[in-house]
């Protein structure tokens, strides 16, 4: 198929999709938190951070070429490719080359006034109370701030956080060879906007949200993959997403926001615990079945959160009995696809009109008896809580708590919500928290800098959670923008932000940096969705019939006899994908070449990404950076050295074109560590080419050092 005709099929389905769219006692109420411990620090004046202006979402008629039309939201524009996403939260990139001139120049205008929801002003003055605010904490301490990072530093170190892979060759040049005062403002900004920072924000919450291509034993879970995909590159505010979460009904296979809370489908209280401590860096999970012997929560609120969830079902029993019992019934039947198809129909939230949480037979504590019904109430940290806005819930109707704890839990006058997110992004971006840990941050004042936590929090509800804002913020500011330090000791003492702390590559950050480097920034543009796929096994409301059953188990039979083999490292199948959109990937070497976010959740064990340590997704935040021999025997004997070492790879080709040998080092240095080689770097690898060596025998030792793993 050439570019042109699968660009066309794109817009064709997007078209589609739009228009099928159109026994101690009782404890008593948990103590207020300590005050906050004085800190000597001068007095900071915080400038008032002005909210994100509202950006209505614009539905626009887009027509192609050929006058073919699809109404749809810009998302975003990234070169010649284009992001849109139609009323039924499906995504499309695309070249604009196949849209009329008059839409080309109206994404163009779009792409110019997406900068950001804050003004530049604001940005600035935000980040500098970032720097007071460090400063102050650090020149009380006896400290100062680290140098500013140099060009090269920035560079390397906003290209990872801000798109999760290193630059190219030519996009270090680009930005390197840029002598405008303002470069490093509008590179934070155009890698902000482009599709790149849709991905590796995907890889960062999938780890968080736990998301897995199967829950359960075997249920596909590819459309809460779909639809966190769709809702990051929309950007989608969080308590929005939060709240689509935690307040979804219906099956998996209709609704993907659903996905979060099935995955503990059969474990309701874990999920309880799971999302309290994702959401609200509240760690109660002890208290699921004792009162908590480090914290002050007890049992009894436990249960009481948990009421709020106590009215939802997550499996339609009854239909799936039905289903086995027809899959008995008929010999025709293949019954593994069958009881597959009952289970996935099954999967899904539905409130009841009834509470029936109760406490636990084993609960010992003289405020209620083992059974008896469990009355919904929220938790509350500090005195004065209850009086916020965000406490006026109702628990009247059972059908609507869910809603009511979701309102109560993504609320910015919610005492956690905006503080736990903020505190992640931070960590995100630095490397280490204002509070560790951060899924325990019930007593504020014990941050590094209770002062500093306070500002990101006023900075993420002035955002209205935006998190892209949010980081441009964090991006922008001095601190950030200084020279990193070696990882702290935590032992001796907090870290107080002198500059970002040395960081080895996250698993999708080194994936994805050797991706870019063999394919090009063309991998920035390929997108896997599988929720699709699923929709035919859907069986409908109403009474289930064996013709219903064989007719989706005929389709699921039939989905997998046509799916084109596509093969991982580990020799497994890629999953159920009709294909990819966008770019289409390339394999070699037995890699598929797509980026680590558009790969099977998580990747098998025996993948270079679980190698490198991804998380296996059961636990929330499961990665790991740790080192170990099986890391450097991937880099230096297995699929991904032969990549290394191709003479095809777009970095080797790249460098290939300069005209002398001290260009093309140059060139490789820019691909792989981000910077200029020093002049005895460079007359070295000069020397080792002259005696023999290739291109690609430099990339292969480049990609091999420590530099190359490590962000500074």
């Amino acid at each position: 198929m050439t570019p042109r005709a699968s660009h066309l099929g794109i817009f064709t389905l997007a078209l589609a999709a739009a228009c099928l769219a159109a026994a101690p006692k009782k404890k008593a109420a948990k103590a207020p938190a300590k005050a906050p411990a004085a800190v000597s620090v001068p007095a900071v004046a915080t400038a008032p951070v002005r909210a994100v202006e509202d950006r209505p979402q614009i539905w626009h008629l887009w027509t192609d070429v050929e006058g073919r039309k699809v109404e749809a939201m810009f998302c975003g524009l990234s070169g010649d490719i284009v992001s849109l996403q139609t009323k039924d939260g499906r995504n499309y990139r695309f070249n604009t080359s196949i849209l009329s001139p008059e839409d080309r120049e109206f994404a163009k205008a779009c792409a110019g006034k997406q900068i950001g929801g804050f003004s530049r002003s604001v940005v600035a003055a935000a980040a500098a109370d970032i720097d007071r605010l460090v400063e102050a904490r650090l020149n009380a301490a006896g400290q100062k701030l680290n140098a500013p990072a140099t060009d090269e530093e920035f560079l390397r170190r906003i290209y990872v956080d801000a798109v999760g892979r290193t630059p190219t060759a030519e996009e270090a040049a680009a930005f390197l060879g840029d002598a405008a005062a303002d470069r490093r403002e509008r590179l934070i900004d155009r890698l902000l906007q482009s599709p790149g920072y849709s991905l590796q924000m995907y890889n960062w919450m999938a780890d968080l949200l736990r998301a897995k291509d199967i829950i359960g034993k075997r249920i596909p879970a590819f459309t809460f993959e779909d639809w966190l995909k769709a809702r990051i590159t929309a950007n989608a505010t969080w308590d929005v997403m939060v709240r689509e979460m935690i307040s979804a009904d219906g099956r998996i296979l209709d609704n993907g926001a659903a996905g979060f809370l099935l995955f503990d489908a059969d474990m309701p209280l874990d999920g309880v615990s799971n999302l309290i401590t994702t959401f609200l860096g509240s760690n109660m999970s002890c208290a699921q079945c004792h009162d908590h012997p480090l914290a002050d929560w007890s049992q009894r609120q436990f249960f009481e959160m948990a009421a709020f969830l106590g009215a939802a079902d997550m499996k339609n029993e009854s239909m799936l009995a039905e289903v086995k019992k027809l899959s008995r019934a008929d010999s025709g039947l293949n019954r593994n696809f069958v009881r597959l198809i009952g289970e996935i129909n099954a999967l899904r939230i539905a409130d009841s009109g009834q509470n029936k949480l109760t406490f636990p037979k084993d609960y010992k504590y003289d405020d209620a008896k083992p059974g008896d019904p469990v009355k919904p109430a929220l938790i509350e940290w500090d005195a004065g809580d209850a009086k916020r806005s965000a406490y006026s819930v109702s628990t009247k109707s059972p059908v609507q708590l869910r809603d009511e704890f979701a309102r109560w839990l993504t609320s910015p006058e919610n005492p956690r919500f905006a503080s736990n997110i903020a505190n992640r992004v931070w960590r995100k971006t630095f490397g280490i928290a204002v509070k560790e840990p951060v899924d325990d941050i019930d007593d504020l004042s014990a941050a590094s800098s209770p002062q500093l936590l306070a500002h990101l929090t006023q900075v993420m509800r002035a955002a209205r959670f935006d998190l892209r804002e949010f980081q441009r913020v964090i991006f922008n500011s001095r601190t950030y923008q200084s020279a990193a330090s070696p990882a702290p000791d935590l032992s001796k003492g907090p870290y107080l932000f002198n500059g970002p702390i040395v960081r080895r590559l996250t698993a999708e950050q080194v994936w994805d940096s050797l991706v870019v480097a063999a394919v090009g920034p063309s991998a920035d543009n390929i997108l896997l969705r599988r929720g699709e796929d699923l929709k035919p096994l859907a069986l409908p409301e109403g009474k289930i019939t064996v013709a219903l059953v064989k007719d989706a188990a005929t389709k699921m039979q039939g989905m997998r006899s046509t799916k084109k083999s596509s093969k991982t490292a580990a020799g497994t199948d890629a999953g159920l994908a009709n294909g990819y959109e966008g770019e289409k990937p390339q394999s070699r070497n037995g890699l598929l070449l797509a980026r680590a976010s558009e790969l099977p959740q998580p990747a098998p064990e025996t993948h270079f990404l679980r190698v490198f340590g991804q998380g296996d997704r059961l636990l929330s935040n499961s990665s790991t950076v740790d080192g170990s021999v099986p890391q450097v025997l991937q880099l230096m004997n297995g699929p991904v050295a032969r990549l290394l070492t191709d003479p095809k790879s777009h970095a080797v080709q790249t460098a290939a074109k300069e005209k002398t040998s001290a260009k093309q080092v140059r060139s490789l240095y820019l691909a792989f560590l981000s910077r200029n080689p020093t002049a005895a770097e460079a007359a070295s690898a000069q020397k080792a080419l002259e005696g023999g060596l290739g291109l690609t025998d430099v990339a292969w030792t480049l990609a091999n050092t420590r530099e190359f793993l490590f962000i500074r």
